[in-house]
Order: C-alpha cells, then sequence, then structure tokens
C-alpha cells in the first residue's frame, strides 16, 4: 500500500475557534494542538478554545517538546478540573484508519506492516498506524516469527468498517506472487535454454537452486557424467553458476535443470579414445573391499578388481598397492558401455611371474625365503615378487597332529623350504619344511 499523505481532517483549527467555546468541539473531533505545558501526568494542550485541556502523558513514547502542534482527539465533552480530555494516540489512530480506508475504497489491495506480537490464532501487524490481524493459516514464512523491525508486505482479506477489523494473509501475497514470477518465467524461457543460479539446498537426491527468484531441481542424475562423485564437490552452495534448463512443468511448478548436460557426454565417442590394451593413466578416486574406481578423464571412469592388482594368487590388499588420491598406470581389459565403465587391469602392466615358474623354482629346489604370512591352515612364503609358496601345517614338522603353525615361526623371518609342487595354471607352490630332512621312521629302519 502507498504510504498515506499527512493531512489531517481539521474539522477545526486554532483560527477558527478562538473566539468559540469547548462545546462546538464535539467528543470524537479532531483538531490540532499546541503543548503548551508538561508535568508528570499530563501534557497541556491550547486548541484555542477558552479552556485549555490535557493529553495523558503515558501516550507519548518521550515527553512532547513545548510548542509542538498535533493532532488530538475530543474524549468527551465533560470537563474534568476544568479542562477538555484529549487524546493524540485516538486522533493518531483515527487518522491512519481513515488514510487506510481512502486506500482501500480506491481498490488498494496489498498493505505493508511489521509483526508487533503474536496471540491466540495469529499475529498483531501494525500496518502504518492501522492494527492488522494475522492469521496463522496465513502466515505462510513468516508463521515462526513473533515480531519484527522489517516491513513485509501483505494481502488484505477482510476489513470490517464498523468494528475497524482488518485481516490480512502473507500466504496470499506470496502466492500472487509467484504466479507473477512463473508467468514471467514460463514467458521467458523454455527447455534447452542456459539459466544461471545459486545452490540453497542440498537433499538426498540433488540440490535445490534459486533461479529467477523460482526453486529449480538439479537432480544428481544431471550433475555430471561420472559414477561416482560427491555432490558438494560438483556445485558449491551460495556461488552462482551456470545451468541447462530440462523442464518446464507449470501445472505443478517444477523447474528441473541439468548441469552435466552443458557439455558432451564423453561416452559417445568412448570407443575413439580408449581400446582394450590401452595404457591409461588415472587417479585413484575411491577404494573399495573389491578393488578401486579410477578416474581417468572427465566424465570417464575405471574400475580395477582384486584380481587385477598383482599377480599373487594369496590375495593382497588394496590398500597396499593403491592410495586415494594417488596417480597411476593401467592397462584397458576392456570397455563396458551399458555401465559407462573402463575395466582396467594394474598386474598386466608387468610380465607375469608364473610363465616361467617351473623353470625357475623346479620341484626339489631347496631355497630361504621369509615368512609372509600365517593362516590357520600353514603359512605361505614369498618365493619372489608376485609369487608365494605355501608351507601346509602337515608338511612343517614330521610330528602328528600339529594343529597350528608353531610359536618359533614368525612372519618377516626367513625360513628353508623345499619346493615340493608346482602348478602353474592354478598358480599354486607347494613347500615343505620337514622334507628338508629324513623321515624318523626312515630312521628306525
Amino acid at each position: 500500500m502507498e504510504p498515506l499523505s499527512s493531512e489531517i481532517n481539521e474539522n477545526i483549527d486554532m483560527k477558527h475557534v478562538a473566539d468559540t467555546t469547548g462545546d462546538e468541539i464535539l467528543p470524537g473531533m479532531i483538531v490540532q494542538g499546541e503543548i503548551v505545558n508538561l508535568d508528570q501526568e499530563y501534557a497541556y494542550v491550547n486548541v484555542g478554545t477558552k479552556n485549555d485541556g490535557r493529553i495523558p502523558i503515558q501516550e507519548f513514547d518521550e515527553p512532547p517538546a513545548l510548542g509542538t502542534v498535533l493532532p488530538v482527539m475530543l474524549v468527551n465533552s465533560r470537563t474534568v478540573e476544568g479542562m477538555h480530555q484529549f487524546s493524540a494516540r485516538s486522533a493518531a489512530s483515527e487518522t491512519h484508519w481513515k488514510r487506510f480506508i481512502e486506500g482501500y475504497q480506491e481498490g488498494n489491495r496489498t498493505i505493508s506492516g511489521r509483526i508487533k506480537s503474536a496471540i491466540d490464532k495469529g499475529k498483531l501487524v501494525d500496518c502504518d498506524g492501522v492494527q492488522a490481524f494475522l492469521p496463522f493459516s496465513l502466515s505462510a514464512d513468516l508463521k515462526g516469527r513473533n515480531e519484527s523491525e522489517e516491513e513485509y508486505q501483505f494481502k488484505i482479506q477482510s476489513v470490517d468498517k464498523k468494528k475497524k477489523n482488518v485481516v490480512i494473509s502473507r500466504k496470499d501475497y506470496l502466492d500472487e506472487e509467484m504466479e507473477v514470477r512463473w508467468e514471467d518465467f514460463s514467458s521467458r524461457y523454455k527447455p534447452g535454454d542456459r539459466i544461471t543460479g545459486v545452490g540453497l539446498k542440498y537433499v538426498e537426491f540433488g540440490i535445490f537452486v534459486r533461479v529467477e527468484g523460482l526453486d529449480a531441481l538439479l537432480h544428481r542424475n544431471d550433475m555430471s557424467w561420472k559414477k561416482v562423485f560427491k555432490q558438494r564437490k560438483v556445485l558449491k552452495l551460495g556461488v552462482e553458476q551456470e545451468f541447462l534448463i530440462l523442464d518446464i512443468n507449470r501445472a505443478e511448478r517444477k523447474i528441473s535443470i541439468g548441469l552435466k548436460q552443458l557439455s558432451d557426454d564423453p561416452w559417445l565417442s568412448i570407443n575413439e579414445h580408449y581400446n582394450t590394451g590401452d595404457r591409461v593413466q588415472g587417479r585413484v578416486v575411491t577404494i573399495t573391499s573389491h578393488g578401486a574406481f579410477v578416474e581417468i578423464d572427465d566424465g570417464v571412469e575405471g574400475f580395477v578388481g582384486n584380481q587385477d592388482l598383482s599377480w599373487n594368487k594369496s590375495g593382497v590388499n588394496v590398500k597396499d598397492i593403491l592410495k586415494k588420491g594417488e596417480t597411476a598406470e593401467f592397462m584397458v581389459l576392456g570397455v563396458n558401455l551399458e555401465g559407462r565403465r573402463l575395466l582396467l587391469g594394474y598386474k598386466q602392466l608387468k610380465p607375469n611371474p608364473w610363465d616361467a615358474v617351473e623353470e625357475r623354482f623346479p620341484t626339489g629346489t631347496v631355497c630361504r625365503k621369509k615368512i609372509k604370512k600365517i593362516v590357520k591352515f600353514g603359512m605361505f612364503v614369498e618365493l619372489d615378487e608376485g609369487i608365494d609358496g605355501l608351507v601346509h601345517l602337515s608338511d612343517i614338522s614330521w610330528e602328528e597332529n600339529v594343529k597350528s603353525v608353531p610359536d618359533s615361526y614368525v612372519v618377516g623371518d626367513e625360513v628353508e623350504v623345499k619346493i615340493l609342487d608346482v602348478n602353474r595354471k592354478e598358480m599354486k607352490i607347494g613347500c615343505g619344511i620337514k622334507q628338508l630332512g629324513r623321515s624318523p621312521w626312515e630312521l628306525i629302519k
């Protein structure tokens, strides 16, 4: 609502009533008065009549200065102690009300005001001197506020002129504003257009982005061509960025936007850049119990499984070979178009030590090697890089019923073993310790 003018309904001014009696000023009438004196209880006012009037001092936030001219209302026709009883507060309230009604009758249905307090079922709002009621059900974004210094806009819902009651709605105002924004947005944009926006809030399925005063959804599926990523690294809240409009649903008031669509899908031409057998550089982005995800290029990721990390069949811990964040070289083993993932190998960059294992470790060979790992059924010794041999419990000692590796064997210690069996196909080598000496049964014989 436009600010109202300061004009006062001066039914009587001081010059006009200079020679009249107080009876000509009727109760409820507003006239101009000048502050002529003050005490602790009253501000004394001259309205041009034979008798001065007085106003309760508590009506003022601060005592008025002598000589101040202000509109006052005659409370009643009776005098007290020879003085008329005036009210500056009532005069101001009546003046504001008349200005409000003038604007309302001219068709103005929007009004601004400050929240003063919360009462039963709603809030009281000061709208330029007119007290209005804002029901909780129509409070919208102001439901949690009980007072404010800031002015807000409202729609006038109803006016009772007789009781001087005004009911306003924040919800109706926002709905109308939203409709205007949607009308403007729909007329200016269409799917496929580029638009700038600012991230507002992270949610499980994406990010809400403010575009042209409206909330749009950037779904997780439309953030990046990558399969694995953290959305907080893709888009920072509060930072302006460009997006592509994917859909505008006016009926449901939903806007879908995309970020990855601003660039070409790298998988449309993946076979032009990557083929089986290629060597590629990649950065390890995620390590799992099954292997590691590797970023080869923007939007192009690969996966190297545990089985392709080392030629050692006894199993490896991926964290012992690859570190998150490091860059390493890999070999492309395949291209999974449906899964949008390169199949990578790490061990394939090195010759398979098992190809010549029978020549290097023929049966009967005796060698001294480090204990690599102790397990329930025996212990592994590292014969060479990528080649482990198993010393089974039954091959540690000629003693019968050996149920665990003796405490004398410690990981890292060197032990002398004898090659018992080599299975290149299954990548297994059997070793023994007891076979280094003769069986006690042979000695008995």
